[in-house]
Parts: C-alpha cells; structure tokens; sequence
C-alpha cells in the first residue's frame, strides 16, 4: 500500500511539471450537471510497438519456458485490461475531482468516454538500461448509445512518470494508463471550470 501511495506521488509531481499541448476539441460543456459518466476503454484493433497486437501475443510466449506461458498469457489478456482501466478511472477520479461527477462503469449515464487505444509501446526494465512504456489513444465524448462524437482529444505516446523503473510488464503498462487518466482529468476540469 505504501509503495502505490509513493507511486500516486510521483506520478503526481511528474504530471504537475509536463506541459500538456493536449486540447480537448469542441464544447463538453453537456457534462455539467451530471452525476455519473461512462468511461469504456476499448482495445480493438490496439497495436504493440507498432505491430498488431496478435503478433506480439504470438511471439511474446515464445520466449518464456514452459510453465510461464501461461501465466504471462493471463497477464497480457486479463490483467493488463483490469489493472488498465482501474488505474485510467482511479486518476480520471482524481484529477477531475472539482467536477460533481464520477466517471467509471456507469453503463446508464448520459453521456461516455471512450478511450480507443490505439498502441502500447511495452518500454523495458533491464536493470539500468530501462524504456518507459507509452499509450496512444484517441477519446471521444458521446452521449451514450451514440457512436458519433461531440468533443474528441488525442493522446499522441502518452508516456507513464516513472514506468521504466517498473520490472513489471503490466504494472509499467497500467502506470501509462494511470498517466492518461490524470491527465484526461486535468484535461476535464480545466475546460469545464
């Protein structure tokens, strides 16, 4: 617990000294007034590292024995999307906190946020050679039930404050995540005070 309290810090010290050049494009000015919105993180058609994500699922294993195949599998296939999207909501909550709202899975809420993720770039731990994972992800503002968006933002290699130093696969990845949402949240409450 107290190791993701320091992390939460840091993560939030690194974020408060980014500059953000993000823009959410057009008016989210409906959200006001609401007491939940939607959040719904979509992975189709998601690209690793530039290459299709089924690619990487196929050789990834590869360069495990035996016995951890499946493990890493799980991880990859379940864990990284949980852990994803409770870090996403977690610091989305945060950082939009001014708002009198609460965004999560609020399937009847008016209105959603759709996180289309675009590719994970995985980053590396190797000791003192470490790479930080990254998001790229383009966000639409809907009214739920709607496909067809009235405010959008992209996120262009959104990189997650200190992930390199994650030997973790998933923990550097969801750190990306977290980084994300804080700043989707800034993002938010910025436009709608």
């Amino acid at each position: 617990m107290k190791i993701k309290i320091l992390f939460t810090g840091l993560l939030s010290i690194a974020m408060a000294w980014s500059a953000s050049a993000q823009k959410i494009s057009d008016d989210i000015s409906p959200l006001k007034g609401q007491k939940e919105v939607n959040v719904v993180l979509d992975f189709t058609g998601t690209s690793v590292n530039g290459k299709a994500e089924q690619i990487y699922i196929d050789v990834e294993p590869k360069k495990k024995s035996e016995a951890d195949k499946a493990k890493w599998l799980k991880e990859w296939n379940n864990n990284l999307r949980s852990d994803a999207n409770g870090m996403l909501i977690r610091n989305l909550n945060e950082k939009g906190n001014n708002n009198s709202f609460s965004f999560g899975k609020h399937a009847t809420a008016q209105y959603t946020i759709i996180v289309k993720v675009k590719d994970i770039t995985t980053g590396f731990f190797a000791g003192p050679i470490t790479k930080s994972s990254a998001v790229k992800a383009d966000v639409s503002f809907v009214k739920t039930g709607e496909t067809t968006p009235f405010a959008t933002v992209v996120f262009k290699k959104f990189s997650g404050a200190f992930s390199s130093e994650m030997p973790h696969l998933v923990t550097r990845i969801a750190m990306s995540f977290g980084s994300l949402g804080m700043e989707l949240g800034f993002l938010i409450a910025k436009t709608l005070k």
